[in-house]
């Protein structure tokens, strides 16, 4: 029997996947857990393996496409073992009353028994698996269209002739997703004059975005020269909007604090050899700076608290430290070390290794990226001495490190060389004031300063 590949659940959180590419073409055999495609998400792209082994008889989702989880995207046979047809989706989740959960236009277009009151006022409308299917992807609800089938059944015939009239009705009737009518209204943007480029021809907020470059290319006299447009990359796209919108939101203050970092260095240079004698390779400083940092948070766990917009204060229940990785020309991911206060040092080191080598390789999992505390970002390879990071929402701090570098510096009186590095803290002044986060600072670098504390007391 064939084997059906479905767009998996990668995090907790995940609600739809797009098709990145087949690592395999139709007819190509297969072996289980063999890389099959890969998927792409708000976090990552992601590579999924074959759930079973056999030929790959037919893919269902072309690269580029969007899906909800669970949508049978390919299917996997024996060699010899005929295609079958293609399965009907699987109903949606049962909503209030029964009635399935279906994205349902602005207004009822024809109404059906459930709007109309029907023969009982709340009879049940029956809708064949076709007309659901059809449904779904044009994103009507099947119950608030009226049947022509046999004894009032809905029929595809139905959900078509619903969909006509969408297409032929003003702008607020046009298919669209909250996020593309959103920023087609910020815009002055008429929705009925863009081309949508989802299931049924819904709208998406790519297609507004591209009408809006169009408007724009048009009004503006053409240029003289200039250079192509790179497109961006989703998690380029990604970046660039959380970052912009935590400037626009985040009533953000920097401090800046200049470490003594000289033991620091020779505890480093002291245990990076038995740490690889216990078969961890190496002793990077960001993972010095994650354990120092999530013990300084359970001390004052002020900065872990997270702003809930017009609700008040959310107090997480761990510290979870993320550290930034840099994938250029792609953007920023930020794996999270989970429970950096409590794990041993040698334990995290050995995670954030793995971690980082997943992240450049482009298979970190969604739920390796989710739940973060706190994040450390680290420029100090780039010879930076010190920044202004800024805040990943919903954290509410974010540990800028500049480089570690010998520095001539006043020890007792007396001029010496000292290894100092400048630690930047940007906060957020709605969630915690600046003494807090000053003291947090401060105990921070005490731990780098006499950094034995590490190793747990």
């Amino acid at each position: 029997m064939a084997t059906p590949v479905t767009m998996p659940v990668l995090g907790l959180t995940m609600e739809e996947g797009t098709i990145a590419q087949w690592l395999k073409r139709e007819g190509e055999p297969v072996e289980k857990d063999e890389p099959l495609l890969l998927v792409e998400t708000d976090k990552a792209t992601v590579e999924v393996p074959a759930p079973a082994s056999g030929v790959l008889r037919r893919i269902v989702v072309p690269p580029g496409q969007t899906v909800p989880v669970k949508t049978v995207i390919a299917e996997i046979a024996a060699p010899d073992e005929p295609v079958a047809a293609p399965p009907p989706s699987a109903p949606p989740a049962a909503g209030p009353g029964g009635a399935p959960q279906v994205a349902a236009p602005a207004r009822p277009l024809t109404p059906g028994p459930a709007a109309a009151g029907g023969d009982g006022g709340g009879s049940r409308v029956f809708v064949s698996p076709r007309a659901r299917r059809r449904a779904r992807e044009l994103g009507l609800d099947p119950t608030t269209l009226r049947g022509s089938g046999p004894r009032g059944r809905v029929v595809e015939e139905d959900v078509l002739a619903a969909a006509a009239v969408i297409t032929t009705a003003p702008a607020e009737r046009v298919l669209a997703t909250p996020l593309a009518r959103k920023l087609a209204e910020e815009h002055g943007l008429d929705l009925a004059a863009v081309a949508g480029s989802g299931p049924g021809g819904r709208i998406t907020q790519d297609d507004v975005r591209r009408a809006l470059e169009e408007r724009a290319a048009v009004a503006a006299p053409p240029p003289a020269a200039q250079a192509p447009v790179a497109p961006l990359s989703r998690l380029r796209r990604l970046t660039a909007e959380r970052m912009a919108a935590s400037a626009r939101s985040v009533a953000r203050v920097t401090l800046h604090l200049e470490a003594d970092f000289t033991e620091a260095a020779r505890f480093r240079q002291q245990l990076a050899p038995e740490f690889a004698r216990l078969g961890v390779p190496r002793l990077p400083w960001d993972a010095l700076l994650v354990k120092a940092a999530g013990l300084a948070l359970a001390e004052h766990p002020r900065l872990l608290a997270q702003w809930v917009e017009g609700a008040g204060l959310r107090q997480p229940s761990g510290v979870h430290v993320g550290v930034a990785v840099a994938l250029e020309p792609e953007g920023l991911v930020v794996p999270v070390l989970r429970d950096a206060d409590t794990r041993s040092l040698r334990a995290l080191t050995a995670d954030l290794l793995t971690l980082v080598e997943k992240a450049r390789a482009g298979r970190l999992l969604p739920d390796e990226m989710q739940g973060g505390t706190f994040t450390i970002t680290n420029l100090g390879a780039y010879r930076i001495d010190g920044f202004t990071p800024i805040i990943n929402p919903p954290e509410t701090a974010i540990l800028g490190v500049g480089r570690i570098a010998d520095q001539p510096a006043v020890v007792d009186g007396q001029l010496a060389i000292r290894t100092r590095c400048t630690l930047s803290l940007s906060f957020d002044h709605r969630v915690v004031d600046g003494a807090p986060a000053a003291a947090f600072l401060r105990r921070l670098a005490e731990l780098l300063e006499r950094p034995y504390a590490l190793l747990g007391i």
